[in-house]
């Protein structure tokens, strides 16, 4: 495997991450993610989890859609940086909710399948609309 990690693999790997949480795969979704996984706030504070996430895996809620605008990569060696506007459709108990958020992932080369892991996360407020 070369040492750089070309970013028609990552958007391999996100579109397996995105069905994976459209479909509640857990174990394909453990699969892509770092053991070394770090997730961040909008203000740059580490998390402990994802209160998404988390509610997503003890389903309490079902993510029905997701939503890309134009992503942005920047490769960087045995890493690349996505970024973009995602709208994420949730059903829960409150019912139908719409969360609209700015999120940066760094996927980083690994040994073991799928060949590339999901490194960090961090979620960012949205972009204003123009109206």
């Amino acid at each position: 495997m070369s040492a750089v990690l070309q970013p028609a693999h990552v958007d391999a790997a996100e579109a397996r991450l995105w069905d994976a949480l459209i479909q509640w795969q857990p174990q394909q979704l453990s699969a892509l993610l770092s053991p070394a996984l770090f997730l961040t706030d909008h203000d740059g504070q580490r998390q402990d989890a994802s209160p998404l996430l988390a509610g997503w895996n003890a389903r309490r809620i079902r993510i029905a859609a997701i939503e890309r605008e134009q992503t942005e990569q920047l490769a960087c060696g045995a890493m690349v940086l996505v970024t973009g506007e995602l709208r994420i459709h949730l059903d829960g108990d409150h019912g139908r909710q719409l969360h609209s958020m700015r999120l940066l992932r760094v996927w980083a080369r690994c040994t073991g399948a799928p060949g590339v892991h999901l490194l960090s996360l961090c979620m960012l407020p949205a972009a204003p609309r123009p109206h």
